[in-house]
């Protein structure tokens, strides 16, 4: 039998998990659980995020103009024979300044921007595809976990609660390593930002993240996770196993093995364990996981010649 989940470091709230782990698990007996705290850091972003967009009749009408007129027109002459209000034409043409495509000079006169040296392409490439990259800022929050060693991002910002429990790097050296995002690339940060699923960064689609800027303070948001010891008594040892809620994390629950490991933490001080849990646990799973072995034919044989004699 196990020992009585009262007789052990169990904090209340885990014993019907700690239960059910053994139940659905014979070979495996909870020595200690507990919940703690570790915090993730939260850091405010600014991405520039660069798409299509496709150009409206209007606009495409003057593209073609500045390719195909010689001399050029001007915005007036444009406007004369489209027979529209010059202040259409003016707004069109602004829209396309405005996305680098067109040059309007100061006599009205239209051209096409010329290429630049950090980009490529021209008004005339832009005008051939039919459609222009427009540019615009949008906030997200990185998530750095150092516990699950993840980095994420968010549009939406974590809330930070508040959290009265023991904190996760009180109980040993733990080296957590909080991703520093000034440390980071572009070419680095754009496949997670498009990891995280925020449909910003998708390059396939025509959609990238140009830009990203720090624009706030880092923020520690505090997180509750339950850590369990466990002894498996068919591989003879004790591991931790970390979740959040019943949900096993298994990139946390091998960090804190590894560290184990190197004693960089400690268990007892971890799950309060002691020597008589410990002990007197492994003993009573061996006893319960050692079969009895079937009676072999001749043993048989032996036994019901012994009863025949005593008749």
């Amino acid at each position: 039998m196990f020992l009585v989940s009262s007789t052990k470091p169990i904090d209340s709230n885990l014993t019907s998990l700690a239960a059910q782990i053994e139940q659905q698990n014979p070979s495996l007996s909870v020595l200690g659980a507990r919940q703690l705290s570790f915090a993730i850091r939260q850091t405010p972003l600014e991405v520039t995020v660069s798409e299509p967009r496709e150009f409206n009749v209007l606009e495409e009408f003057i593209l073609r103009a500045g390719v195909e007129f010689e001399p050029a027109p001007t915005l007036q002459e444009l406007a004369d024979l489209l027979g529209l209000d010059l202040v259409f034409v003016k707004t069109a043409a602004a829209n396309l300044v405005g996305l680098e495509v067109l040059e309007v000079a100061d006599n009205g006169k239209i051209a096409l921007a010329k290429p630049s040296k950090r980009i490529a392409p021209s008004g005339q490439d832009f005008c051939e595809k039919g459609m222009v990259s427009r540019s615009h800022i949008q906030s997200i929050y990185a998530i750095s976990d150092p516990l699950n060693q993840t980095l994420t991002f968010n549009f939406d910002p974590l809330p930070a609660a508040s959290v009265n429990l023991p904190d996760l790097v009180d109980f040993g050296s733990l080296d957590f390593k909080i991703t520093d995002l000034a440390d980071l690339s572009l070419a680095e940060i754009q496949p997670l930002i498009q990891a995280s699923g925020l449909g910003i960064h998708v390059p396939e689609n025509g959609k990238t993240v140009t830009k990203c800027d720090v624009v706030g303070d880092d923020l520690d948001i505090w997180q509750t996770v339950s850590v369990f010891m466990l002894l498996d008594a068919i591989e003879d040892r004790t591991t931790i196993q970390v979740r959040q809620g019943k949900q096993i994390l298994e990139t946390a629950s091998k960090f804190l093995n590894e560290l184990a490991s190197q004693q960089k933490l400690s268990l007892n001080n971890l799950c309060k364990l002691t020597e008589q849990i410990a002990q007197p646990e492994s003993e009573t799973i061996a006893v319960k996981k050692t079969p009895k072995k079937p009676p072999t034919a001749a043993g048989r044989k032996q036994k019901e010649a012994g009863k025949k004699q005593k008749q």
